[in-house]
């Protein structure tokens, strides 16, 4: 008799990650936890359609809810809410996201990006007001990040990344962003800005 799925099973170490990330934003002098800033969702690459799909499958009911599937520069990506949240080393996350694979993008299969909150309700999920001020504020205080903007001036859940290596030579990264990934898939499904995946997109 096979052992029940689990989290870890699926998506390999959550906590190891976790802990990664914590690990580079100490090196960069940023304490999220004492901060109180969330660490919202993770993210798991897939490399084919049908690891997509498997991953999901597995994920949802068992794991999670989906929040949303859409699509999202040209190809569906799911936000699954856990039924429940990662808690590890003074962190909460409460969903992994998981994008299908974009031709002409390719990503090993494992953990690839974890969010940081670095606003209030008051920032919202539009413009980059709060953003762009995170980025002074590390400037001004000396701290080690190597920001790329390429993603600063989204409409909606704009963000900032930082890149690192894991252990096991696979790159990752850290994104930072105003309002966590579940209260912007709210304000699409509100604002009717949720792309539907094709019907016949998986044939």
């Amino acid at each position: 008799m096979s052992s029940p799925l689990t989290l870890n099973s699926i998506l390999g170490s959550v906590p190891a990650f976790i802990d990664a990330c914590h690990a580079e934003l100490t090196r960069c002098g940023f304490d999220a936890p004492s901060l109180g800033c969330e660490m919202d969702h993770v993210c798991y690459r897939t490399e084919t359609t049908a690891e997509y799909r498997a991953v999901l499958d597995a994920l949802v009911p068992a794991a999670g809810e989906v929040l949303v599937e859409s699509m999202i520069g040209g190809r569906p990506i799911a936000t699954v809410r856990l039924h429940r949240p990662v808690s590890h080393s003074g962190y909460s996350v409460s969903c992994v996201e998981v994008p299908c694979p974009k031709e002409g993008s390719p990503y090993r299969s494992g953990l690839e990006h974890a969010e940081i909150v670095v606003g209030s309700m008051d920032d919202g999920v539009e413009g980059n007001a709060r953003v762009r001020a995170f980025v002074e504020e590390c400037e001004r205080l000396g701290l080690g990040f190597k920001f790329k903007t390429g993603a600063m001036n989204k409409e909606v859940n704009a963000d900032v990344s930082h890149a690192f290596a894991l252990e096991d030579g696979r790159r990752a990264t850290i994104k930072f962003h105003a309002r966590p990934l579940y209260e912007v898939v709210e304000w699409e499904k509100e604002h009717d800005a949720v792309v539907a995946v094709p019907a016949d997109y998986f044939k």
